[in-house]
């Protein structure tokens, strides 16, 4: 089972990924889609120490020479910082969510989608000929849950 971390402010410079406890670099775009019905979306897209672009899916492809780093924070910085953990084998099924080390209940649904600034453009790449160089960056984290009323309510991750 693989563990990926988000631990963040909502803010890219102050953002680190983790993959199984360690932090890596080098991330151009991460994609998480996750619903109760079954929709299960987990593909991250890095750049290698080979400078080559890498497409995997988060919990089930082995990562080829992923870069490893330290945060791009220090330990009281990180004090004001938020951890989204996702713990999976690539089933919904088998996974389990956490906020700040908490279980996270009653979720319908989880997206994330961050993208880093100057690259080409990212999964849009796989489907067009056409290159272009991006400058906008994306951060969007949201985590909608039901109430024990049965209503649904949409709160910011970050």
């Amino acid at each position: 089972m693989a563990t990926f971390s988000i631990e963040s402010n909502g803010r890219l410079e102050k953002t680190a990924l983790y993959l199984n406890g360690e932090t890596i670099s080098g991330v151009k775009e991460v994609f998480l889609n996750i619903d109760e019905d079954g929709a299960f979306d987990a593909v991250i897209q890095y750049e290698g120490s080979d400078k080559n672009l890498y497409t995997k899916q988060i919990f089930t492809d082995y990562f080829d020479k992923i870069k490893i780093t330290d945060p791009p924070f220090d330990e009281e910085e990180a004090e004001q910082l938020q951890m989204l953990t996702i713990e999976s084998n690539g089933d919904i099924e088998n996974t389990q969510v956490f906020y700040n080390q908490e279980t996270l209940d009653g979720i319908v649904s989880l997206f994330i989608h961050i993208k880093a600034p100057n690259h080409i453009s990212g999964f849009k790449s796989l489907f067009t000929a056409a290159k272009k160089v991006d400058t906008h960056v994306d951060f969007k984290a949201e985590i909608t849950f039901r109430n024990e009323d049965d209503t649904m309510s949409t709160e910011s991750v970050f």
